[in-house]
Order: C-alpha cells, then sequence, then structure tokens
C-alpha cells in the first residue's frame, strides 16, 4: 500500500482552522478544526453537511499533488478505489476522495477516542494499567480487522498503536491513505 509519512508528534491542543464558519470544502464538508499535519498531508476535523443526523463529524486529509510524483498520484487513486470497498466495523470507514485546489482530498470516519498510541501514553502517565479484559476485547477486534483485510488479500504494511483509533471505545483499524495522526490532548 502507498505510505504517506506524518510527522507523529502528539500535540496538546488543536488549532481553528478558519474564522469562518462556513469554510467549504467540495460544497459539502465544513472545516471544523486543524488536527495535525505532516510531510504528505494535513488534517482536519469536518462536518459533512450532507450526513445523516449522529454522523456529521468526520476527517479530512489533504496532500498536496505537487508533492506526488504521476505514478503516486495514479497509486493514490487505485489505493482510494480499494479502500473505499473496506467495510468491516473494526476498520476506519473510508467515506470520499475527491481533487480540489491542487489537492487529493480523503474523507473518512471520525475516531474521538484518538489513537492507541495516545491511549496508551496517557494511561502511563497516569501510572494506570489497562484492564486485561479491555486488552483482550481490543485485541480480538485486531485480530478480526487484519483477518477481514487478509481475506481480501489486502496485507496492512504499518500496523501500529499510532494507525489503531478507538472510537466509543472500541478499535479501529486507519488503513493506507487515510492514515493520519490526530494527536494526543
Amino acid at each position: 500500500m502507498l505510505k504517506f509519512k506524518e510527522a507523529a508528534k502528539c500535540v496538546s491542543e488543536s488549532v481553528a482552522v478558519s474564522s469562518d464558519p462556513e469554510t467549504l470544502v467540495a460544497r459539502r464538508y465544513v472545516l471544523q478544526q486543524k488536527l495535525g499535519s505532516g510531510s504528505f498531508g494535513t488534517v482536519y476535523l469536518v462536518s459533512d453537511k450532507k450526513a445523516k443526523q449522529g454522523e456529521e463529524l468526520k476527517v479530512l486529509k489533504e496532500i498536496s499533488i505537487g508533492q506526488l510524483n504521476p505514478n503516486e498520484t495514479v497509486r493514490a487513486n487505485l489505493e482510494a478505489q480499494l479502500l473505499s470497498k473496506l467495510d468491516h466495523p473494526t476498520i476506519v470507514k473510508f467515506h470520499a476522495s475527491f481533487v480540489e485546489q491542487d489537492n487529493f482530498c480523503i474523507i473518512t470516519e471520525y475516531c474521538e477516542g484518538r489513537d492507541l498510541d495516545c491511549k496508551i501514553q496517557e494511561y502511563k502517565e497516569a501510572g494506570k494499567i489497562f484492564p486485561e479484559n479491555q486488552i483482550i476485547e481490543w485485541f480480538i477486534q485486531l485480530l478480526l480487522g487484519v483477518d477481514y483485510m487478509h481475506e481480501r488479500r489486502i496485507l496492512h504494511r504499518d500496523l501500529k498503536s499510532k494507525n489503531i483509533f478507538l472510537k466509543s471505545n472500541l478499535l479501529k483499524i486507519v488503513t493506507g491513505l487515510s492514515n493520519h495522526h490526530v494527536g494526543c490532548s
């Protein structure tokens, strides 16, 4: 899979993207705040004006096309098509991809629980340990997600705690192009 390297800094707070509350992307997504950025893109929290109630918040990753060579652009499009076909409760849902203003944009599910790496860091700093049943539950979810990908002959080449997110305490694997790091707060 194509891998977009992201700076994996845990930032203490997110920065507002715009003072204009109606900054639109693709005439559908309202920018809420910047979640992070790295060498190959910037990640934003957006509100989807066309989503069902309760599913409005999503993640937008912008990748400058100027930073991609033609082969990477073709691979990005092919990978986006592949990711759009993945549908499993333990994999971050891919919603859309499009090009806007010289940026390749990817829209994915928002996981309010941040990444597992931040959760582990938070527990470590507080001197807490995870209950054994929680670890087993997350491990089973991870195995189910990896098995789902393997059944489709997809190999996740960057499986690590920074690419595993939590949503309502459920584990969600981030795949390929949608890799993003929101940071610890």
